[in-house]
């Protein structure tokens, strides 16, 4: 292989792991939740408000069966509950254009606490 077919196979190469960086969100992006965040009881607070507020309608005690499904937080990571409320999943809207990334960190936060009950 002579020296410009390598220069270019290093080219392709750079330009598709740039490319893969952009596409695919880096680890930081992943997991907003240092171990400081998760006990933090303001957070909790705020979880606990938009929960109140709009959660507990499909996922609470008394949502009407088959609405949606109990939270079992011991069955989930943070970055997989913030994904859900961020992004909605199946029937669950999305509602990062409802609640600031502070809110619906909160109620991750709040979910995966011991002062949720469900």
């Amino acid at each position: 292989m002579n020296r410009n077919h390598r220069a270019a196979r290093v080219s392709i190469i750079t330009l598709a792991a740039l490319w893969c960086t952009a596409a695919w969100p880096d680890e930081a992006q992943q997991k907003p939740f240092p171990p400081e965040l998760l006990g933090n009881s303001e957070y909790i607070e705020i979880g606990k408000g938009v929960f109140e507020q709009i959660c507990k309608f499909c996922h609470g005690k008394t949502a009407y069966p088959g609405k949606a499904p109990k939270l079992n937080p011991s069955r989930y990571t943070p970055e997989f509950v913030f994904d859900r409320v961020t992004n909605g999943f199946r029937g669950m809207p999305s509602w990062k254009e409802q609640y600031s990334d502070k809110e619906r960190q909160g109620v991750t936060v709040y979910i995966m606490s011991k002062e949720f009950s469900n």
